[in-house]
């Protein structure tokens, strides 16, 4: 069997080199790689051209979500297997819809990972068991996860919260968008509880950190 290439994405070093570890130990795999953010995957990629990318979705700078959309367009023949600790519905439809091949949990062990990486380089499109039937996400208020948190947010809470990021007023986030003051106010208490942010300033903040603007 050819030698399959891989590149690993992780913003934990442990997870890199327990991985890298598995590799080693399995025949038919060669791990070409390893990035810690967006920009060194992306880069790594052009360079190497890897087999398999597997990556987690929540590391510095652009996340996993915003560059997979790219890296599939650059790089069609790419597979990429999402390995990551969310098992939000809303993020697994996202990643599947935006070019992942595959999305595992961490909490699953070796044989299921290299079981996951033979399905997707054949052509599958694998998702861990325990997905299949997810039910709808907790209020990720209640978990402190910024990452999981930006992602429940609707479209129209994403327009308002950049609006507020931009200082528009309630009155005149309203007038840009065709619905009332009392609405606006509405979706700022409700980006409040989601985001766990207790005034304006960490609304803002939320949205820079996360480069929504």
């Amino acid at each position: 069997m050819q030698e399959v290439n891989i590149l690993l994405a992780d913003d934990h070093q442990i997870v890199l080199d327990g991985l890298r570890e598995i590799f080693e130990a399995a025949p038919g795999f060669r791990v070409v790689g390893q990035a810690n953010n967006a920009r060194a995957m992306v880069s790594i990629i052009g360079e190497r051209r890897p087999d398999l990318l597997l990556m987690d979705l929540n590391m510095p700078g652009k996340g996993g979500l915003e560059i997979l959309e790219e890296i599939k367009t650059r790089f069609p023949a790419l597979k990429i297997l999402v390995l990551t600790m969310y098992n939000s519905p809303e993020i697994v439809r996202r990643a599947l819809a935006l070019g992942a091949d595959g999305y595992l949990l961490k909490d699953q062990g070796r044989e299921e990972l290299l079981h996951a990486i033979r399905e997707v380089l054949s052509g599958k499109q694998f998702v861990s068991a325990q997905l299949l039937n997810t039910q709808p996400a907790i209020d990720p208020a209640i978990f402190p996860d910024d990452y999981q948190a930006r992602f429940t947010l609707t479209e129209r809470e994403l327009e308002i919260l950049r609006l507020i990021a931009r200082s528009y007023t309630n009155k005149e986030i309203g007038d840009k968008l065709y619905i009332s003051e009392f609405t606006v106010a509405t979706h700022r208490r409700n980006l409040k509880r989601k985001l766990r942010a207790e005034n304006t300033v960490d609304l803002v903040r939320f949205a820079y950190d996360h480069n929504l603007l």
